[in-house]
C-alpha cells in the first residue's frame, strides 16, 4: 500500500514540475534563483511526501510550499533590493493558482467538447492540431483537402459553440 502511495506521489511531482517552476518564476523572475527555489521546493516534498493528502490538489499544495521557500527567499533578499512586498507576493500566489484552476476547467471542458465530435470528425481535428498536414490527412481519410478543411472549419464552429455554451453554464452556476 505504501509502495503504490509513494509511486502515485512520485508521478504527481514530475507531471507537476515544469508547472511549479512556472508558478515560482512567476514570482521571481531570475531564473537561477527560480530554479533554486524549484530545488528546495521538490526536496521539501519528497520530506513531507507521507503528510500530502491524495484527496486534495497536488499542484496546490505543491505551490503552497513553494510560496513559503519564495517568501524566506524575498526576506533574504529584502536587505540587498527593493522586491515584491508581501500582500502583492500573497495575492500574485493566489491568481496564479486561481488561473491555473481556471484554465484547468476550461480544458477539461474543452475534452468533453472533443469527445462529442464524431470519431471520423474528431481524428481529422485532433491529426491538424498535432501537426499533421492536411494533405496528410486528406491521404489517410481519402478524401479532399478541400473536404478536409470544410470539416475543420465545421469542427471549429461546433468546438466553439460547445465552449460558449460551457463558458456561459460555468457562469450561471
Amino acid at each position: 500500500m505504501d509502495i503504490d502511495r509513494h509511486q502515485m506521489f512520485a508521478e504527481r511531482v514530475v507531471r507537476n514540475q515544469q508547472r511549479v517552476y512556472r508558478y515560482i518564476v512567476s514570482l521571481v523572475p531570475n531564473q537561477a534563483d527560480a530554479e533554486e527555489l524549484l530545488q528546495q521546493t521538490v526536496l521539501t516534498l519528497w520530506e513531507h511526501w507521507d503528510r500530502y493528502d491524495p484527496s486534495l490538489e497536488f499542484f496546490s499544495w505543491a505551490c503552497g510550499i513553494a510560496h513559503n521557500h519564495i517568501r524566506n527567499f524575498l526576506r533574504k533578499k529584502q536587505n540587498s533590493q527593493v522586491l515584491l512586498d508581501e500582500d502583492v507576493l500573497e495575492m500574485l500566489s493566489v491568481r496564479s493558482v486561481n488561473m491555473k484552476r481556471h484554465d484547468d476547467m476550461r480544458l477539461e471542458m474543452l475534452r468533453d467538447c472533443l469527445s462529442q465530435l464524431p470519431e471520423k470528425n474528431r481524428s481529422v481535428i485532433e491529426g491538424y492540431y498535432n501537426g499533421c498536414a492536411v494533405k496528410e490527412i486528406a491521404r489517410q481519410k481519402s478524401i479532399t483537402s478541400k473536404v478536409v478543411y470544410k470539416l475543420l472549419d465545421r469542427m471549429r464552429l461546433l468546438l466553439h459553440d460547445c465552449l460558449s455554451a460551457g463558458i456561459a453554464e460555468e457562469g450561471t452556476a
